[in-house]
């Protein structure tokens, strides 16, 4: 049964294989950028409209899309991972849920003045 039709391979024997991407395609950083448009107008709606809340203060003073590098949209902090950064994509559910962008004390992804 071990070299017939239906051997067995890696994935059958050893369960998942994750295979990830080091970098993000060029049409996963657009829609990336298209989400974050979409929270910066978000943010600013709800800011318009007069609504004064501890979550809101603290959306307001995250850099908007416009404002940050490159580096800033496509990498977050990690302090288990190498260099204290890795790709946005490496987290879970990153496409829906908001990450910490930088490290806690640290002016690293501070829009440029």
């Amino acid at each position: 049964m071990m070299f017939g039709a239906f051997r067995g391979s890696l994935v059958a024997l050893g369960g998942i294989v994750w295979k990830r991407r080091f970098r993000l395609t060029e049409r996963q950083k657009y829609r990336h950028r298209l989400r974050l448009r979409a929270v910066d107008d978000v943010v600013d709606a709800i800011a318009e409209s007069g609504v004064s809340i501890r979550a809101l203060d603290l959306a307001l003073k995250e850099p908007k899309e416009s404002e940050m590098s490159a580096a800033q949209k496509y990498w977050v902090y990690s302090k288990r991972y190498k260099g204290s950064v890795k790709p946005a994509h490496w987290v879970p559910k990153w496409t829906k849920a908001r990450f910490v962008r930088s490290p806690p004390g640290t002016v690293m992804h501070a829009p440029k003045s």
